[in-house]
């Protein structure tokens, strides 16, 4: 061979494994091959932490969804929740006019019909008792026949709630009365309504035989089966005068007779026991109808 020839030949031969270190020593000690092998490991690595990265991004992103549908939901769950105790505080501020002891006895401010009704007889315009301080009131009560009958009163509000008691009371134990009308009925006349031995409270009315407002102008008295439990008045001379007229047999109280009330009835203990006194314990005159507050 050639001289030529063999000194290119033995240059190349420097050239390679000239290169072949280079290389070598730049994929740090890494044959190409190792060199290639570990990149290939590489790529694959970084794609697996890259699917990695994206599934907790998802993982992140469904539970930021997750909590915000929670938060939504407690949202909601609160909004309705403060709208029911809202609307069930106005309902409540708005249902303060009336008031229901038990089925059949109730009590509210005077409904408009009922003003209009008892404006001009029971109740005149005056600075002692406004409409706004009297309540309409509804009872059950057995009449004399036994029957249950509804009936209508009105009073001032302070005694509202113990006539309802009281009434309630009366009812259940069968105590009879013949009537529980508003004196309106009888054209606010009180005469007309102890003859009908009608039960009633307010009217706006002097005591008889005098100027002096009634109990009863302030809704705070009741007469109770009148006819049979008669007003009386003394005279000078020992006579008596006895309203209604026609109930004079039941002027004595030392008889017996139904729908007396005396100490020992039903009705003086519930009245009294509610802070009611009874004109039956009246000396100058004689109430025993009449029970006041």
């Amino acid at each position: 061979m050639n001289k030529k020839y063999l000194h290119d030949f033995g240059l190349l031969c420097m050239a390679i494994v000239a290169l072949s270190l280079i290389a070598r020593f730049l994929a740090h000690g890494q044959t190409l091959a190792e060199y290639e092998k570990e990149k290939e490991a590489s790529s694959a690595l970084n794609s697996s932490s890259a699917v990695s990265t994206i599934d907790d991004n998802i993982l992140d992103s469904n539970a930021s969804l997750s909590e915000a549908s929670t938060a939504s939901t407690t949202d909601a769950a609160t909004i309705a929740a403060t709208k029911a105790s809202t609307e069930s505080a106005t309902e409540a501020a708005t249902d303060i006019s009336g008031q229901t002891y038990a089925e059949g006895f109730t009590y509210s401010e005077l409904p408009q019909d009922i003003v209009e009704k008892i404006s001009g007889v029971s109740y005149v315009e005056n600075s002692n008792i406004s409409l706004d301080e009297l309540r309409y009131c509804k009872v059950l009560y057995n009449d004399f026949d036994g029957n249950v009958q509804t009936g209508e009163l009105i009073c001032n509000e302070q005694i509202a709630q113990d006539l309802l008691e009281i009434f309630y009371e009366l009812y259940n134990n069968g105590y009879q009365i013949e009537s529980i009308k508003l004196i309106d009925e009888y054209k606010g006349d009180d005469t007309a309504s102890m003859l009908a031995n009608n039960t009633s409270c307010f009217n706006y009315r002097v005591v008889e035989g005098s100027n002096k407002l009634s109990k009863h102008a302030y809704g705070l008295a009741i007469d109770l089966n009148p006819f049979y439990n008669p007003y009386i008045t003394y005279n000078k001379d020992g006579s008596q005068n006895i309203s209604p007229v026609g109930s004079e047999a039941y002027a004595d109280r030392d008889a017996s007779f139904p729908y007396k009330i005396d100490e020992n009835d039903l009705a003086y203990k519930l009245f009294t026991e509610h802070g009611f006194k009874w004109g039956g314990n009246w000396n100058s005159v004689k109430d025993y109808q009449h029970f006041e507050y």
